[in-house]
């Protein structure tokens, strides 16, 4: 560098610095009011705040990357594709809005709890639909190729996570042989957790005719929040056979992940009226990303019943305050009269669903909760288990997985009820991310989610309350800065 730039330099610098430093200031200031405005939990409020205060470079950008939890579409646009994809529903399907279904045999807390799920929707359940559950990612695949292949007339797919690997390679030219062959295709990749997969990798899909769909692409990270993202993972052929659940598409389900020998996940195949449920959720998202339409009479057969389980498709994300995943959670926990077996891989409840937890196991319901015995987010395991003394006091059983990760999402209550999808049960699945489960009344399902909870169980170390009260000092101060993080997270 020259003299004289460097005497420049001398001059300026501090004075670019300290404007610089202004600024942002200026900047964290002002956010604090939309902060406030939010109307968040009190430690989420006073963490951001404090952030903004004393770190006002660093909070200003992560608020701006971070902070902001809702997404909100153009309000003609949503009430458009809203009452499109409900009056398509109410004419093509078999849908009951009073729950009181399945020829009288739902108890009074089960009606009630299909009721909440109608409420905060705006859709109800439907009736006659028959369930396959898999436990492993070989069967889902399997089952997930062979719909594919006997495709007629269309797929429509949307996953969090499609990774550039074998079994990404795998999924894709699959879908590309369907376009070939002439079924409409249509992908939708959320932007951040599909980041691996690019261009190259999307060019056999659209060379063979299929669409594929970015959802809130990554263009520029402060005039939309990074944060906000699809977890969702369903798979509709011909409006006939669905799939969702926890499943995404990588190696990792076939148990060729570095460092993990085992990737335990739980996902379904469903056929019947609930597939046009899942149906109407890919199209709303669709619809969010591309603003594309599409013809009803196409997409939304009329479809027979085929099973014995009752069924409502519970969609939850920014795009509402209703929060429906994490109320139906909280009914069916408090709700629950004999028993309550929760496996969820990411655990960061709020306080909400502590208490829930606590309170059915005071009651005597037994309350079991699986979570893994090591994860690949650090900072999210470390701050569940600083929740573990206060829910152990109370009652509530906690068994970490041993062979690998266990990444299933489900809840089966009574015997009766299940909940299965794609939600964790942690603070980012209840209130930032687009998720979705299906709240389901089938014995057989229930009967056989028990048993693959047992069959886990009998790979867990139970964590027991003098034990745990033992643990290293190391772990007890990662776990309470994680807690402090938490309602960032």
């Amino acid at each position: 560098m020259s003299s004289g730039l460097m005497h420049s330099w001398e001059e300026l610098g501090p004075r670019f610095v300290g404007g610089a430093g202004a600024f942002f200031a200026v900047v964290a200031l002002a956010l604090i009011p939309v902060v406030v405005l939010r109307r968040k939990e009190p430690s989420s409020t006073i963490a951001w705040i404090l952030t903004l205060i004393f770190l006002p470079v660093v909070g200003a950008v992560l608020f701006v990357l971070f902070g902001r939890d809702r997404v909100r579409w153009p309000a003609k646009r949503k009430r458009q594709a809203d009452a499109f994809m409900r009056s398509v529903l109410r004419e093509r399907t078999q849908e009951v809005r009073d729950p009181s279904f399945a020829d009288g045999q739902l108890t009074e807390f089960e009606r009630q709890i299909f009721q909440v799920g109608s409420l905060l929707t705006g859709a109800g359940a439907t009736v006659g639909n028959r369930l396959d559950v898999l436990t492993r990612g070989k069967d889902v695949y399997d089952a997930l190729g062979e719909a594919i292949d006997q495709a007629e007339h269309h797929i429509n797919a949307e996953f969090y996570l499609i990774r550039n690997d074998a079994t990404g390679a795998w999924f894709r030219d699959k879908l590309v042989r369907a376009a070939e062959r002439g079924v409409a295709v249509r992908l939708l990749c959320d932007a951040y957790g599909c980041l691996a997969i690019g261009r190259a990798w999307r060019r056999p899909l659209r060379r063979a005719g299929a669409k594929v769909g970015i959802f809130l692409p990554m263009r520029s990270l402060f005039l939309q929040p990074v944060n906000l993202r699809n977890h969702r993972k369903i798979v509709v052929v011909d409006g006939k056979v669905a799939f969702s659940g926890g499943v995404n598409i990588g190696n990792e389900y076939r148990g060729q992940m570095r460092g993990i020998a085992e990737w335990r996940d739980t996902h379904f195949r469903m056929e019947g009226p609930a597939a046009l449920a899942l149906q109407r959720v890919f199209f709303q998202d669709w619809f969010f990303a591309t603003g594309e339409g599409v013809d009803p009479a196409s997409f939304f057969p009329a479809t027979p019943r085929c099973g014995g389980a009752s069924v409502a498709i519970v969609p939850s994300g920014p795009d509402t305050r209703t929060e429906a995943i994490h109320r139906i959670f909280f009914a069916a926990i408090a709700g629950a009269r004999e028993r309550v077996f929760i496996t969820t891989p990411y655990f960061v409840p709020d306080a909400p669903m502590v208490v829930a937890l606590q309170v059915a196991a005071m009651r005597g319901v037994d309350v079991k909760v699986v979570l893994p015995s090591r994860s690949n987010h650090r900072v999210t395991f470390h701050a569940g288990r600083s929740f573990y003394t206060e829910l152990l006091e109370a009652g509530v059983h906690i068994h970490e997985y041993q062979p690998g990760m266990i990444h299933a999402k489900t809840m089966v209550v009574d015997g009766r009820i299940v909940l299965l999808g794609s939600a964790n049960m942690d603070m980012r699945s209840f209130r930032l991310n687009f998720e979705v489960h299906a709240l389901i009344h089938d014995e057989p399902t229930a009967r056989e989610l028990e048993a693959c909870f047992a069959d886990d169980l009998a790979k867990t170390v139970a964590v027991e309350l003098a034990t745990w009260r033992t643990r290293r000092r190391r772990y007890r101060v990662a776990e309470g800065a994680g807690r402090l993080v938490s309602p960032l997270l």
